[in-house]
């Protein structure tokens, strides 16, 4: 299999790297792309939580605590999701 060629999401089969959908089972095949939008969002969430937390009272604290926590989880998350992807892609 040559370098250019990557496995379907469902079926396993190989398919083009640039393929968004797979030609065997016609299955969507998540975007990169996706992963660093929420990484990039997960982050300004949580800048902008840290500063509404911190410069504001009543419920805009409030509304900067949530934000702080749901920024973290999805920087978190966004990234944890990305290892996962390359331990699987490097364990095939």
């Amino acid at each position: 299999m040559s370098s250019d060629r990557l496995r379907c999401v469902e079926c396993r089969e190989p398919i083009p790297a640039g393929a968004r959908i797979c030609p065997h089972c016609r299955s969507i095949q998540p975007s990169p792309l996706l992963d660093v939008g929420v990484v990039v969002a997960g982050a300004f969430a949580l800048l902008f939580g840290v500063v509404l937390a911190v410069m504001t009272v009543g419920a805009s604290r409030l509304l900067g605590l949530v934000l702080l926590v749901v920024g973290f989880g999805l920087a978190v998350g966004g990234y944890a999701r990305y290892v996962d992807r390359r331990a699987a892609a490097r364990a095939r």
